[in-house]
C-alpha cells in the first residue's frame, strides 16, 4: 500500500526499544491486553557523503507482529522541518514488514529519523515496531577523472566540493570510460580493457573504490567484457558478452555478489525515468522497455539498422535520443520514437534535449540552444578554456576543471 508522509531523513541502522508490559486492568471490559516493542532496521541510500538536493532512499524492516494498525508514522529532527516522505511502500512479508520511501534534503546538518509502525495481533495485543538513523548532509561531491599530461591512458579520479577547496584524490586509474558512479560507501566506474580497439563497442571491466580507500577493486561477478554500465540508485544495470559470446543485458544491487538476467541479445542499453532504453543485436534497431520487464517497444523503424560495427552508436538525453545508423545519418528523435530532426538540422555536438530544445557545442567554442518546432537558435555563453567536466542543462551551469584540477561552476539564466 502506498502512503505519503512526513519527509524525514535517514540513515543506517536503527534501534529500539525492548519489550514491556502494561498491566491489564482486572475491572476493564473488554480486556485490554499488553504492549510490546521491538526493534527494526532502517538504512539508507546513500550512506555517506549526501548532498542536498539529492534524493536519498530508505528501507526498514519490522519483525511482524499482526496486522498493521494505522499508518507508519516517521519523525524527525534536523535543519530541514519541511521535508516530506514520498514514494512510500509498505510490503508485506511472511515475517517482516518493509516500508520504503525517498526524500531529498534541501539544507545541510545532521538529521535524525525516527519510524513507528503498530501492529496488532490475533490476541490483540498491540506491539510497536520502531526503528531510527542518523543522516549528515553536506557540500556536493563532483567525481572525475584527469588523464596523465604524458598518457591518456592512465591518470587520477579525483573528488571536489566546490568550495574555494584543493581536490581530493581518491585513486589511480586507467583508461576511465564513461560516468564515475557514486554508490553507498563507494564509487564504481568502468576501465577499457582493450584502448587500441577502433571498431565496435570496447569491452571494460567495473571497478569499485571505498569509501576511505585508495585502492580499487575489480567487481569479478561482473566479468570484463562490459559494454555499457549505468546506476540508479542501489542498482546497477549493464550489458557484457558472455562466454560463449552472448549479448546480455543484466541488473545487480550494489551490496551484493551476483547479477541477473534482464534480456538477451542487447549489447548497449542505459536507463531513464524507470526506462530501459537499449540496442538490439538482432535487428539492430532501438527499444526502450520498463524496468519490470513490460512494454517492450521498437522505437526506430525497421528499415533502419545502427551497427556498432560500422560506426553506428546512439545516445539518451532528458527529452530526446539521437542515433548515428550505419548510413553515417544522423537522427534526432523523441522518447517515443517521434522523429525530430536529421541531418544537416543537427549542429555541433549534442549535450542534451529538454522539452522543445536542443543544447549543443559548435566549433566556435560556445553552447547554443535550439527550438525544434521553429528552428530559432541563440548562444547561451562563450566556453572557458578550461575542461570541460560537466554540463548539466536542467541545472542551467557548466562545470569546469582549473589547470590545479579544482572544479568551479558557471551558471546561465
Amino acid at each position: 500500500m502506498m502512503m505519503k508522509f512526513k519527509r524525514l531523513t535517514a540513515c543506517v541502522f536503527s534501534a529500539i526499544l525492548l519489550c514491556t508490559a502494561i498491566p491489564a486492568s482486572i475491572d476493564a471490559a473488554p480486556q485490554v491486553k499488553s504492549k510490546g516493542y521491538v526493534a527494526g532496521n532502517l538504512t539508507m541510500f546513500p550512506q555517506l557523503d549526501v548532498n542536498v538536493g539529492e534524493k536519498v532512499t530508505i528501507t526498514a524492516t519490522i519483525a511482524k507482529h499482526g496486522k498493521i494498525k494505522g499508518d507508519a508514522e516517521f519523525h524527525f529532527t534536523g535543519p530541514d522541518e519541511d521535508l516530506v516522505m514520498e514514494d512510500v511502500k509498505v510490503t508485506e512479508g511472511k515475517e517482516t514488514y518493509e516500508v520504503t520511501g525517498t526524500f531529498t534534503p534541501s539544507e545541510k546538518g545532521k538529521y535524525e529519523i525516527k519510524l513507528t509502525l503498530t501492529m496488532k495481533g490475533e490476541d490483540k495485543q498491540e506491539t510497536t515496531g520502531a526503528a531510527s538513523g542518523i543522516i549528515r548532509v553536506g557540500d556536493e561531491w563532483k567525481y572525475f577523472f584527469v588523464a596523465d599530461a604524458d598518457s591518456k591512458l592512465k591518470g587520477t579520479i579525483y573528488k571536489d566540493k566546490l568550495v574555494n577547496e584543493s581536490p581530493m584524490k581518491v585513486t589511480q586509474a586507467k583508461q576511465v570510460t564513461g560516468k564515475i558512479y557514486r554508490g553507498n560507501q563507494e564509487i564504481y566506474y568502468l576501465q577499457v580493457n582493450d584502448p587500441a580497439a577502433e571498431k565496435g563497442l570496447q569491452q571494460s571491466s567495473l571497478y569499485k573504490v571505498k569509501q576511505g580507500s585508495s585502492t580499487p577493486e575489480a567487481v569479478k561477478f561482473a566479468g570484463d567484457k562490459i559494454t555499457s554500465f549505468v546506476m540508479d540508485g542501489s542498482d546497477m544495470y549493464f550489458t557484457a558478452y558472455t562466454d560463449d559470446n552472448r549479448a546480455m543485458l543484466y541488473k545487480a544491487k550494489t551490496n551484493s555478489d551476483k547479477k541477473e538476467e534482464v534480456l538477451e541479445n542487447v549489447d548497449y542499453a542505459t536507463v531513464s525515468n524507470v526506462w530501459y532504453y537499449f540496442h538490439d543485436t538482432r535487428d539492430q534497431g532501438l527499444y526502450k522497455m520498463k524496468l519490470d520487464g513490460t512494454e517492450k517497444t521498437k522505437l526506430t523503424k525497421d528499415d533502419t539498422r545502427i551497427d556498432v560495427e560500422k560506426g553506428g552508436s546512439f545516445e539518451v538525453y532528458t527529452d530526446g535520443i539521437a542515433y548515428v545508423d550505419s548510413s553515417s545519418r544522423h537522427v534526432l528523435i523523441s522518447k517515443e520514437g517521434k522523429h525530430l530532426q536529421d541531418g544537416e538540422q543537427i549542429k555541433g555536438k549534442i549535450v542534451d534535449v529538454v522539452g522543445d530544445n536542443m543544447f549543443y557545442l559548435d566549433s566556435d567554442k560556445a553552447l547554443y540552444r535550439t527550438q525544434l518546432a521553429s528552428d530559432k537558435t541563440e548562444k547561451i555563453m562563450d566556453l572557458k578554456s578550461d575542461a570541460i567536466v560537466e554540463i548539466n542543462v536542467p541545472a542551467q551551469y557548466i562545470l569546469y576543471a582549473k589547470a590545479n584540477n579544482e572544479l568551479y561552476k558557471v551558471q546561465w539564466k
